[in-house]
């Protein structure tokens, strides 16, 4: 007997929507390396430009694979919204760290821990809703 998940269920979601973070970090990463390295690109240029392509793939592949959404300018507003909300928990939770006196990695672990399950719930209650 095989058991087989349920491909619309909450964990079958967050686990797409993490595994196209992974892929949407590389994006963002590859990016931001060729910009600077082929094309001479200011470090700050390179990575808006960076985040501008990772979220406009973040936006497309969850619509389309995880959440299986028609899509709308509107729809895409609030994802964006989501996005800039967690740059801004992005930027607290490492300033914090910093401020706290702690080695920067151990901001950047509770990066990884708390943003991505802030931004699936919101996405999932609310850039996403049926």
């Amino acid at each position: 007997m095989t058991f087989r998940a349920d491909p619309n269920s909450l964990p079958s979601k967050l686990a797409k929507f993490s595994g196209i973070g992974l892929i949407n970090t590389l994006l963002h990463t590859s990016v931001v390396v060729s910009l600077i390295e082929l094309l001479h690109a200011h470090p700050v240029a390179a990575n808006a430009t960076a985040f501008i392509v990772a979220n406009l793939f973040s936006y497309w592949a969850n619509r389309r694979w995880n959440f299986k959404a028609a899509g709308s300018v509107q729809q895409y507003g609030r994802f964006l919204i989501v996005s800039l909300v967690g740059l801004g928990l992005t930027i607290l939770v490492s300033s914090l760290a910093a401020w706290a006196g702690w080695h920067y990695l151990v901001g950047l672990g509770l990066v990884f821990i708390a943003l991505p399950a802030f931004t699936f719930a919101l996405h999932y209650k609310w850039t996403f809703r049926p």
